[in-house]
This record gives structure tokens, sequence and C-alpha cells, in this order.
């Protein structure tokens, strides 16, 4: 006998005494797509970063290194000579200063950057003087490491002097006398 309320009225009666299996549970892929995307993230990061034969790019932790180059006017009349042939050098009070004479680049910490020399001196005269007013020696310091703020320059015995980084790196000169 069916009860009229069934719906399912007619249908095969289930046996007694029986377990009805469970319908199947759906597998959750999510875990695996997210695992999935990590290896394919992983494996391109690794090629990317991988040795193809081109220099790694330049990173903060590597320096960079410029030349430093300049001039040092020597501009009292009475503290240079004439040199031998065309060229000048430094006397009296300013007898260190003469081709050869040491440059010395120093960070702020005063630890030695870089070091050169100056060139031979040239004199310098103005329109419609006899006599040169200034004796110029050009200088280049090369390997100079950059983004240490400041720097210290001494020319022979003369001291250090401190410049901006800006400065350093631009249009150089020096003036004595």
């Amino acid at each position: 006998m069916t009860l009229p309320s069934d719906p399912h009225a007619g249908d095969a009666p289930t046996p007694t005494g029986f377990l009805v299996p469970e319908p199947p549970r759906r597998r959750r892929r999510w875990p695996w797509i997210v695992a999935a995307g990590v290896v394919a993230a992983g494996a391109v990061t690794y090629v990317l970063r991988s040795d193809t034969g081109t220099p790694a790019p330049a990173t903060a932790a590597t320096p960079t290194v410029r030349a430093v180059s300049g001039k040092l006017t020597l501009d009292d009349p009475d503290g240079f000579s004439f040199g031998d042939g065309s060229g000048c050098a430094g006397s009296g009070g300013y007898d260190d200063i003469r081709p050869g004479a040491q440059v010395v680049i120093t960070d702020k910490a005063g630890e030695t950057v870089g070091l050169g020399k100056l060139g031979d001196g040239m004199f310098e005269t103005g329109p419609g003087e006899p006599l040169p007013h200034a004796c110029t020696f050009t200088f280049l310091v090369e390997g100079v490491p950059t983004g240490r703020g400041f720097y210290g320059v001494e020319v022979s015995r003369r001291g250090r002097v401190q410049y901006p980084e800006r400065e350093l790196f631009g249009a150089f000169a020096l003036t004595l006398g």
C-alpha cells in the first residue's frame, strides 16, 4: 500500500536491511590549480633569472664608477715660474704644485677612492696681456665610485676640501692663490 502523498508512488520499494551508497563526492580542484600556478610562476622566474649570456643589470649593490676630470689654476703671478719650454710650475710657497703632483679623492669617511696626478702646467694670459696671469694644470682620476654623497679632494699637501657629488662629477675646477 502506498500513500497518496508519496511522490514516488509506484517506484520499486527499497529493500530493508541494505545500505544505500551515497553519491560520490565531487573532488575539489582549486588546490591543484593553485599549486600548478605556483610551480609555473617559479619556473618562469627561474628561466628569467638564469644566465642568458648577457650581463646582469647594475643594481644598487653594484657601485658605478666614473672619472673625475678637472683643472687646478694657480692664479698668483708671483706663485709660479716658467718651466722648461712652454710649461709652468708652482714656485715659492707653491713649489709643490707641479706636473705629477698627486691628486687624492676620498669619500666622506676619509677613505681613498681614487688617485691621479697633475698634468703639465699651461700658462693663461688675458687679452692684450703680455705676461701670463695664471698657471693651469689638468688632472684625471679614473674609477671613482659614485653614490657616496660627499667627496674630499686633496692636491699635493694642500689639505682636503669637501665637495658634493654633483660638483665633483661635473665641470670640476680648483683655484690656488
